[in-house]
């Protein structure tokens, strides 16, 4: 259905339209930030903080689950890298836009715990390379940037014993290929679906895992 078609099926039903414009001052969506995250165009909580572009139920899964003891590698950076950053004891992220890696560097939210790259992006390239290119390993590789499937195949060799890989849109058929090589890989898929900061369309957020793994699932 489109969003113009969608539009009129609501106001078409003032019943469903008065609950909706009721959500702007109580229950759920203003509960979790959805409203100002919606009005900022950017992924916050209610009290303004920085969350990822990712799942509410994801979010609400991870905060709980990553300590200080955590190494995260993360595709794509913004508001998940100063997430992250809060809850684990070290970020490193790989960006290929110049200008937002910039600004994201500026940003006062930024702390000694996280690191920003700059990669060109090229498929099948550095890019999706960089976790092995570090020479480092990690117990959480995020895959929230480009070529997203590349960087599924290549970030195993660089996950910690008991590491684990988070997909998010998941449910997109480009990135198909992606949770089916994770999957013979051996890794249990755990998918986190609903609706994120901001945006009111269902999607989802997924964790690949194997037993005895980092974050106790």
């Amino acid at each position: 259905m489109s969003t113009f078609s969608s539009l009129l099926k609501v106001l078409g039903n003032p019943s469903h339209l008065r609950a909706l414009l009721s959500f702007n001052n109580k229950g759920y969506l203003d509960d979790i930030g959805w409203f100002k995250a919606f009005d900022k165009k950017s992924p916050v909580d209610e009290a303004g903080n920085p969350i990822p572009w990712v799942t509410y139920s994801f979010i609400d899964f991870i905060k709980e689950r990553i300590t200080k003891k955590h190494k995260v590698f993360e595709f794509g950076s913004g508001n998940s890298t100063f997430f992250y950053a809060k809850y684990a004891g070290k970020v490193v992220s790989v960006e290929h836009d110049k200008d937002w890696l910039n600004k994201i560097n500026k940003s006062d939210k930024k702390t000694k715990n996280s690191e920003m790259i700059y990669c060109e992006l090229h498929r099948d390239g550095d890019y999706c390379r960089m976790p092995l290119k570090l020479n480092e390993k990690f117990d959480i590789i995020i895959v929230d940037g480009r070529d997203r499937v590349n960087c599924c195949k290549q970030s195993l060799e660089a996950l910690n014993t008991g590491g684990v890989v988070v997909l998010d849109d998941s449910e997109r058929e480009s990135y198909k290929a992606g949770v089916d090589f994770l999957v013979t890989a051996g890794f249990k898929h755990l998918s986190f679906s609903g609706i994120s900061p901001g945006l009111f369309y269902r999607k989802s957020t997924s964790i690949f895992y194997k037993a005895d793994n980092c974050l106790g699932i």
